[in-house]
């Protein structure tokens, strides 16, 4: 391909561009020149367009260099078990990458095709520049919305949703609020980009699964409103989860070093109410980097007493711990035992003797020596469903207050 129609096929994109067909435009009208599938994706490698049927908008693609000297851009694009050779072009303005122009070989002339795939990329990122400036101003406005929506600063039901409408949002419909978080999430470092990534990974599952939430970020944090899909309250949950675990799943494909954290609110009717579920979401969070590790999804409406002991002052709650506990803690530290082990793992197995046994690798007579000793020093029965339900709550509080409990 010479000069002259290269330069063509750039006039031509750049009408594209006028006419406000946007990069699925570009996209098209560059398959059909090269007779070819073409995908562009953005700078996090998700799908913004694409005439290639395996790979749809909004999925997310990996591509690693296969190139040689002779042709540096050819890559390996892997979508799930897709595995295709494909050029691949940065498209950048003063140095920041925008997205990436790619072009699947199917024998095509490489020398046509980096012609190509260059001049292309150069006319796309004016397109993706257009795009992402045109985002961020909308992004403002909306942004404005849903930080008063979130913090319950909008007191008519009416106007909030009147305002959602403006962006095709029905908030008249039911909806609870979801929180995910990276964990040890730093503002100054590389994590802002983890955070795109994020996401961008909550949009393409719910994207993937139908479902149509207002998301948003700040603050390390990723907020979706989503809205009830489901009739019954167990169904609606079992589908949260499921909506939670792909997130997951695919969160620690893309960002394996790092742990993703979430808490889900409970649903309202009513859309003044969102800030509510939001605040129930962060709560929810919070605790589930405290509690045990089964609550692999922390909804709020699961918390139980840790919720109302969440509220309550951290030197107060200290101080029922250690004086509900403290004295078999001391014992522990004093003596090199264990017996405050045994007493949280026959706690958490609904105090059934031969099930602690069983899971704590001791003879049921040792375990009840054990526990004999734990009353002994504690000068409580254990028997006593009272006795049962404060040594649980004491457990709950040292998750919570642990800083404080150790002063």
């Amino acid at each position: 391909m010479d000069i002259h129609e290269v330069q063509r096929l750039q006039s031509d994109l750049l009408k594209i561009i006028a006419e406000g067909s946007g990069v699925e435009g570009i996209v098209e009208a560059l398959a059909k020149v090269i007779e070819a599938p073409v995908i562009v994706t953005n700078e996090f490698h998700k799908i913004l367009a694409s005439t290639h049927k395996d790979y749809p908008r909004h999925s997310f693609i990996r591509s690693s260099n296969i190139g040689s000297e002779k042709s540096p851009e050819l890559y390996q694009i892997n979508l799930g078990s897709n595995m295709n050779e494909a050029y691949q072009f940065p498209s950048f303005i003063k140095n920041k990458i925008l997205g990436y122009l790619i072009i699947f070989n199917d024998g095509l002339d490489s020398m046509s095709i980096q012609s190509l795939g260059e001049a292309t990329s150069l006319v796309l990122a004016v397109q993706l520049a257009k795009d992402k400036e045109f985002s961020l101003s909308e992004k403002r406005y909306i942004d404005a919305f849903l930080f008063d929506l979130l913090y319950g600063n909008i007191e008519s039901g009416e106007d909030i949703i009147a305002r959602g409408e403006l962006w095709g949002w029905d908030l008249s419909r039911p909806q609870c609020v979801l929180v995910f978080e990276l964990e040890d999430y730093d503002y100054y470092s590389g994590d802002r980009d983890q955070l795109e990534v994020l996401f961008d990974s909550v949009q393409s599952v719910m994207n993937e699964l139908g479902e149509k939430p207002i998301l948003t970020k700040k603050k390390g944090e990723v907020i979706a409103i989503l809205f009830r899909s489901k009739d019954g309250q167990q169904e609606q949950n079992e589908y949260t989860k499921l909506l939670a675990d792909k997130i997951e799943s695919l969160v620690k494909q893309r960002i394996p070093s790092r742990e993703l954290r979430l808490g889900i609110g409970r649903i309202y009717k009513k859309p003044k109410d969102i800030f509510r579920s939001y605040q129930e979401a962060k709560v929810a969070l919070e605790l589930g980097k405290l509690m045990d590790s089964r609550l692999r999804t922390p909804f709020f409406t699961k918390l139980g007493v840790a919720r109302i002991l969440y509220n309550h002052d951290r030197h107060e709650l200290a101080e029922l711990y250690k004086e509900t506990i403290g004295e078999l803690e001391r014992y522990d530290l004093l003596n090199n035992s264990d017996l405050m082990k045994t007493l949280e793992t026959f706690l958490a197995h609904r105090c059934d003797l031969k099930e602690t046994a069983k899971v704590s690798y001791v003879h049921p007579n040792t375990l009840r020596y054990r526990l004999k000793k734990i009353q002994e020093i504690l000068d409580a029965d254990l028997d006593d469903i009272d006795t049962k339900l404060n040594l649980m709550v004491a457990f709950k509080i040292k998750f919570l207050v642990a800083s404080e409990i150790d002063k």
